[in-house]
């Protein structure tokens, strides 16, 4: 009798713990709204109005904000939408999930929302990020906010901590496809006050000499810019651009790669620059590399037929008389 008691006891307790087991594991379905998502990024590759575009845009912004919002949406994949980039700081601090629409006149504007997980049973914070890259007159300069932003996609978010005032700066790389004419490539830092707003620009950033908030690298549409952060030397490396002719300067649509490569290196709490980090190789003189010399020629094969040698000389002596 006790034996069967015990053995109810038994299953009674594994039941209970398969039960909270599922209740903890259970998941919130964002199929629904991925689908919307998807359909409204339809209608808006249908469409040839930019203004109604844009307003599809905005209603994704919609259904994002809201949905980000619950707790089980912050660590959510959201695969099935590949034409939204979507990158954690590297502990999860904050997720970045932006995209850009491409105008009929071959332009781009871009959107994006910041997510903050939220604590327990509370939602998570979203911010969105509103483009005004027209309005802005010297980028590099600039401290922007959340209202004023210049619109990118990021790909690498890189975390630095500054001794001075203990305060940590994302230093985001990112891709503007512009225009026809010409690409854009950022190194931008972002930072967040006590209430988790965002600062764009920070004056911990010097280029060829010069204080900047952020770096903007502007060159030709039909080339790409290499910019990467090497995790191993813990520097971010870039193509050094320039135009091909020296008449060029200034016009953007000419400069392409060269064959140096620069680097921001942060040292003493700012990024500094560091000129030639790679240069090309001169090529060692070998015996291997040096050129052959010709082979000789070989000797013509005389005839068996022979022009007579008195004709010739008497030829000869007549070109001399003359």
């Amino acid at each position: 009798m006790e034996k069967k008691i015990l053995l109810f006891w038994l299953v009674g307790l594994l039941l209970l713990t398969i039960d909270a087991f599922s209740q903890r594991k259970k998941s919130v379905d964002f199929s629904s709204t991925e689908e919307s998502i998807k359909q409204l990024f339809e209608e808006i590759r249908e469409t040839r109005d930019d203004s109604a575009a844009i307003k599809l845009h905005r209603q994704i912004e919609d259904i994002l904000a809201k949905t980000l919002a619950i707790p089980e949406a912050y660590r959510h994949k959201f695969d099935s939408l590949g034409m939204i980039g979507k990158i954690y700081a590297p502990k999860k601090e904050f997720r970045l999930m932006n995209w850009n629409h491409s105008s009929q006149d071959g332009t781009y504007r871009y959107f994006a929302v910041i997510v903050f997980p939220g604590g327990k049973e509370e939602p998570n914070k979203v911010v969105r990020i509103i483009e005004t890259t027209d309005s802005i007159i010297r980028p590099d300069m600039q401290i922007l906010g959340a209202n004023q932003w210049l619109g990118c996609l990021y790909y690498t978010i890189i975390p630095k901590k500054r001794g001075k005032d203990g305060k940590t700066y994302y230093t985001l790389l990112g891709l503007d496809m512009h225009d026809p004419k010409t690409k854009k490539k950022y190194v931008e830092l972002l930072s967040f006050d006590a209430n988790g707003t965002p600062q764009f620009g920070a004056p911990i950033m010097e280029l060829n000499g010069w204080p900047k908030r952020r770096a903007i690298f502007e060159f030709s549409a039909q080339h790409n810019m290499y910019l990467e952060y090497n995790k191993f030397k813990r520097q971010i490396e870039m193509d050094l651009l320039a135009p091909p002719l020296p008449f060029l300067v200034g016009h953007y649509e000419w400069y392409e790669p060269t064959l140096f490569r620069d680097a921001l290196k942060f040292k003493k709490g700012e990024w500094k620059h560091i000129k030639f980090i790679k240069e090309p190789k001169a090529k060692k003189v070998t015996k291997r590399s040096l050129p052959k010399p010709p082979k000789p020629a070989k000797p013509p094969k005389r005839s068996l037929r022979t022009e007579p040698t008195v004709v010739i000389e008497e030829q000869q002596e007549e070109e001399q008389d003359d």
